[in-house]
């Protein structure tokens, strides 16, 4: 029996802890080759989080279905989402087929990482950032909403600990 598990107890065909097998269902929008070999400085958010922002170039790829032959065309139809963008999410098996009918477009994006293991968080496109940057007063108005909400819920909190506390009277109850 040793002999048949011993290549799983050496380790065969591992060296060492695998960041991207815990991404694995995770495709993104914009892809990145990273790490980037041509980017801007890598600035941090701030001093107390633990993240990196940068600027590289990047890539998004989008499946034109007119491309494709009949048979993987009506693949596609059926495991499609409502999407208004056809992109290439990996449910179509890998054929020259599928590779010609991907057009790629290459564009400038904003990537986030973390600092201490510069494991990819996130990127961006120029589009995406422009687009939240146009809903950052939406956004503040919703997170003052949410810190009203919890500070009238500690301050009820608090007040009902206070009044709970000077009625509370223990009366032993004869049966």
């Amino acid at each position: 029996m040793s002999f048949f598990l011993s290549d799983l107890r050496l380790g065969w065909r591992t060296r060492g802890w695998r960041w991207d097998s815990c991404q694995r269902g995770r495709r993104r929008w914009v892809h990145i080759n990273y790490p980037p070999r041509e980017r801007s400085t890598a600035l941090k958010l701030h001093e107390k989080y633990d993240k990196l922002i940068f600027v590289c170039n990047g890539y998004i790829d989008r499946l034109e279905p007119k491309r494709l032959p009949e048979r993987q065309r009506r693949r596609l139809e059926c495991n499609r989402r409502a999407s208004p963008l056809a992109r290439y999410d990996g449910k179509l098996p890998w054929t020259q087929a599928v590779q010609s009918a991907i057009r790629r477009t290459h564009t400038p994006c904003l990537g986030f990482a973390q600092a201490h293991s510069h494991h990819l968080l996130e990127a961006f496109s120029m589009e995406e950032v422009l687009a939240l940057e146009r809903l950052v007063p939406e956004i503040r108005q919703a997170f003052q909403e949410v810190f009203n909400e919890v500070k009238l819920t500690f301050f009820l909190f608090f007040f009902i600990s206070l009044l709970l506390e000077r009625e509370v009277v223990v009366v032993p109850q004869d049966h």
